[in-house]
């Protein structure tokens, strides 16, 4: 058997726990990882070519790429070790020179190392200047990150590191000396590269709820189907160079054969579904039941859909206890961890004990909800059913979402047509009215007691025409006249419009001066919602309280305005339908003034949201795209 096998096969062995690793989470120290496995199986595939082929695994032309892929490979190590596990990535400084050292070594391999002529001491500048320190920087920041962590297959990840640079440092620089580098690099490139490749990879599969006997079935599948891929693709080239002529003909031959590996790999990528339902199925049992369960459709009503997505999760949890959280459910805070599309471990969450969390997203990847997993096996097989699920839920959530808004949407154009058209009637008669009383009070000689009744009848007249006022500015379509508006400008003019009223009522208007902010829009119609929004606060705030307004920018260039209130607040009922047109929980409103709001912010390309509980005082938080 030709030697050159056994580092091909580690090569795809190595391949395959980074391509398993990568299909996991998606986590920063997953990603180096990946890329640092496929780094090191990519420079022991080529020391396996070129001794397939005849050459040494010392030889001229695999030692000088194997040292500029050792330079990557260490850049790549210290950038893991650096943040592993789910610790704050390097800086952008220590990055920065971390790559020029990089760049350094690289400039010296080049300027010294000959690769026609290389030997084993031919690299000793390029050793000194970089892969000595860089192998003392990896045991340094592994003490660091071993120190700081007590999980038993994190501390294994870095041992293994150790392991790995410790035992390639012996072979480069202590081979030579002791006249045996050409068995110590094959040492390093069998025996080495396959501990790393097995206990490092296993280790990390293991933290992303792989099982073990399910991860060993995948990576042998995969490390075959990788082997037949390079052996094919080397077949081809060793084929077209022995069997057909030097020349024009040979050249084409040569060209095929670099098409065969990518043919290959697209007929094993094919054929995957079908191996795995067939071959790894039958040796793994919970592949097999994933399979079984993920399979089926889900009801297309989405209260029918969450709970047969549970009863599936239960299922192949084991037993395990799903419950279903709505978005609006969900703590802010969780929520917004929950926005990455990552699963979460979390001790306690809204009393929950220790729990396993799915976010589900939908289009847009808007958060909709998440599964919480709690008891029970929860291990690879079950978060993949969990989160394609979850998936499916969230799209059946945001159907049936689509189609109430919709049918909603048809009843209030209705509505508010007919609201419209009767305002419209309404308007003229009761001008002439109000007119009339007007003319009577002036006229007539009365009391001051008899006045008071036409006073009475004057402010109610009033008040109807600002009702009527309110529908038929609800009704009609928001014209919008853009342009830049300030919003330090924007909030102090509002305050100092509203401040003589809301003064009358004892509650007072406070301004934190935001930074320079600048949105494009209609000042008319942003002064309109602010006065609206701030009179609210107003009405709901006890006397000697203030209403507070604020404006910051956001990360991903947005611009909030806050209005805070310390007043009686909005009930958990009536919370979700305030901006309902024509729902109001106060005896003197249409419902109108806040679903009028919620219109023109939205005609502004914004949203509005609000966060207020029972006697605890409301915040609501408008949100306005930044100019770019």
């Amino acid at each position: 058997m030709n030697l050159g096998l056994i580092p091909l096969a580690i090569a795809t062995v190595g391949a395959s726990y980074a391509a398993l690793v990568l299909r996991g989470w998606r986590r920063r120290d997953n990603r180096m990882f990946g890329l640092l496995a496929l780094t090191d199986a990519a420079m022991t595939a080529g020391r396996g070519m070129n001794v397939l082929t005849g050459g040494s695994i010392v030889a001229p032309g695999v030692l000088v790429p194997c040292m500029i892929g050792t330079i990557a490979l260490a850049l790549l190590t210290l950038e893991f070790v650096a943040g592993f596990p789910r610790r704050r990535p390097m800086s952008w400084w220590w990055r920065g020179a971390m790559l020029a050292w990089g760049a350094l070594g690289l400039a010296i391999t080049i300027a010294t190392v000959d690769p026609e002529n290389a030997t084993e001491r031919t690299g000793v500048l390029v050793e000194v200047v970089f892969f000595m320190p860089a192998t003392l920087l990896v045991f340094v920041l592994g003490a660091r990150a071993f120190a700081q962590t007590h999980q038993r297959d994190a501390r294994i990840v870095i041992a293994m590191l150790w392991f790995r640079w410790g035992f390639g440092f012996a072979a480069y620089v202590l081979g030579p000396i002791f006249g045996m580098f050409e068995a110590a690099v094959w040492a390093e490139t069998t025996l080495a590269t396959m501990v790393s490749f097995t206990v490092i990879g296993t280790a990390v599969l293991r933290s992303e709820l792989f099982s073990i006997r399910s991860s060993a079935a995948e990576v042998v599948t995969i490390a075959t189907v990788a082997l037949l891929v390079m052996l094919g693709g080397g077949g081809a080239v060793t084929a077209a160079l022995a069997y057909v002529e030097p020349g024009r003909l040979q050249q084409l031959a040569l060209f095929g054969a670099a098409l065969v590996p990518l043919a290959l790999a697209a007929i094993g990528y094919a054929m995957y579904p079908r191996v795995e339902r067939r071959v790894l199925a039958s040796l793994d049992e919970r592949r097999a039941r994933r399979l079984g369960v993920q399979g089926d459709p889900l009801p297309a009503d989405a209260t029918a859909a969450i709970a047969e997505a549970s009863r599936r999760i239960a299922s192949i949890g084991d037993g395990a206890a799903v419950r279903w959280l709505a978005n609006t459910e969900l703590p802010p805070a969780l929520a917004a961890e929950l926005v990455i599309g990552e699963p979460l471990r979390k001790d306690e969450v809204a009393g929950l004990p220790a729990c396993f969390i799915v976010p589900a997203l939908g289009a847009e990847r808007i958060l909709v909800g998440a599964f919480y997993l709690d008891d029970g096996l929860i291990d690879r097989d079950t978060y993949v059913v969990a989160r394609d699920l979850a998936a499916r839920v969230a799209l059946a959530v945001q159907r049936a979402q689509a189609v109430s808004e919709l049918h909603d949407a048809r009843r209030l154009a209705a509505l508010g047509q007919f609201a419209a058209a009767i305002a419209h009637d309404i308007r003229t008669p009761l001008t002439s009215i109000s007119m009339n009383v007007q003319i009577l009070r002036r006229k007539l000689q009365l009391t001051d007691d008899d006045r008071e009744h036409l006073d009475i009848a004057l402010e109610e007249l009033a008040r109807l025409d600002r009702s009527v006022a309110e529908i038929l500015d609800f009704a009609k379509p928001v014209k919008l006249t853009s342009e830049p508006i300030d919003i330090a400008e924007l909030i102090e003019t509002t305050k100092k419009n509203l401040t003589p009223v809301l003064f009358e009522r004892g509650v007072g208007v406070r301004v934190e001066p935001p930074d320079s902010l600048t949105v494009h829009g209609d000042p008319q119609r942003l002064r309109q919602v602010l006065t609206n929004l701030v009179d609210n606060a107003a009405n709901a705030s006890r006397p000697g309280t203030e209403v507070t307004l604020r404006a910051s920018a956001t990360d991903d260039h947005h611009i909030e305005i806050e209005i805070e209130d310390h007043g009686r607040g909005i009930g958990v009922d009536d919370l979700p339908r305030i901006f309902e047109p024509f729902y109001t929980t106060r005896p003197d409103g249409t419902g109108l003034g806040l679903a009028i709001v919620h219109k023109v912010i939205r005609a502004h390309g914004g949203d509005i949201k609000v966060r207020s509980t029972l006697g605890g005082g409301a915040t609501f938080t408008i949100t306005l795209p930044a100019p770019t």
